[in-house]
């Protein structure tokens, strides 16, 4: 909402989930070029982590996919930092995302690297991509958990519908919060922030509802002539045991679940978990055996 609409009278104490009036819109031009900005941040893993622990990720990917060249989706790929090195190992990679400003971002990084990956702007829950089907999609850094829980099944099956029978779907889904139950607040004079590129008081707070697995980021700034603007990000984490689930209804069967970034296998006692799923069709069995055949560990089977 733009700050000349907005009183502070108007701002709910405790925010909704998925309230479009404050919801971060990703493909608004003054956002994205913002957020790019904290895409790009090495100070802090807010928007997108930093360049040691994205390396330390892609060498992890690169264990779970199959061997390049492979045909990659990188869902919500935002200025490229995981499809840029994925396509210098090998594969041919194609970026989607809502952000005019990463995309910019990610073709020039592109052109300058002479790295050969392709980057379209195109919305995750009807997505259509040429030059599909793909061997592997990637949802990296919690993006399913940004759609409301009725359309995460539909984000999903839009992603598995770009894969080819057999091909698989790499997700990272957060199962709860760096929080207890309930709200945290905090603020800041800062220079800069989503919301403005000029001076201002930002309030923030986080919500936790551990009953309907809702979290909620919150921020409003403050100008000095009385002005006020807000914007949030909402998630719906989905539950440990609801996961093979969500994903069936995609048409995705889960083949692995593992703690993190880790090999070892996931819990619902895990904070986050990287999900492995395969898109059900009759070239599963093949895509399985050149993997194997080629010297990769098949993912282990889920209990």
């Amino acid at each position: 909402m733009a700050a000349r609409r907005l009183r502070p009278s108007l701002i709910d104490e405790w925010p909704t989930p998925f309230d479009p009036r404050y919801e971060l819109d990703w493909s608004r031009p003054d956002y994205s070029r913002r957020l790019l900005r904290e895409h790009l941040d090495q100070s802090h893993d807010g928007a997108s982590r930093r360049r040691a622990v994205v390396e330390r990720q892609v060498r992890r990917l690169r264990a779970l996919l199959p061997p390049a060249p492979a045909r990659v989706l990188d869902a919500a790929c935002g200025p490229g930092l995981y499809a840029l090195p994925l396509a210098r190992a090998g594969h041919r990679v194609t970026g989607a995302d809502v952000s005019p400003a990463a995309l910019r971002h990610a073709r020039a990084a592109a052109r300058e690297q002479g790295v050969r990956a392709r980057f379209i702007r195109a919305d995750l829950r009807h997505l259509a991509v040429s030059g599909a089907p793909f061997d592997a999609a990637l949802l990296i850094y919690y993006v399913l958990e940004a759609f409301p829980r009725r359309e995460q099944p539909a984000v999903l099956r839009s992603v598995a519908r770009c894969l080819a029978p057999g091909g698989i779907a790499i997700v990272e889904m957060r199962l709860r919060p760096d929080q207890l139950p309930g709200r945290v607040e905090w603020w800041e004079v800062t220079s800069h922030s989503v919301l403005a590129d000029r001076r201002h008081l930002l309030l923030g707070d986080t919500t936790y509802d551990a009953r309907r697995n809702l979290y909620v980021l919150r921020e409003i700034a403050v100008f000095d002539d009385g002005r006020v603007a807000a914007q949030q990000t909402s998630a719906w984490l989905c539950p440990f045991d609801r996961i093979r689930g969500l994903f069936a209804r995609a048409g995705l069967q889960v083949t692995a679940i593992h703690d993190r970034w880790t090999a070892s296998r996931g819990t619902a006692l895990s904070e986050s978990v990287l999900v492995v799923a395969r898109r059900n069709g009759p070239r599963q069995a093949g895509t399985m055996a050149r993997v194997q055949k080629r010297g990769a560990t098949p993912h282990a089977a889920v209990p």
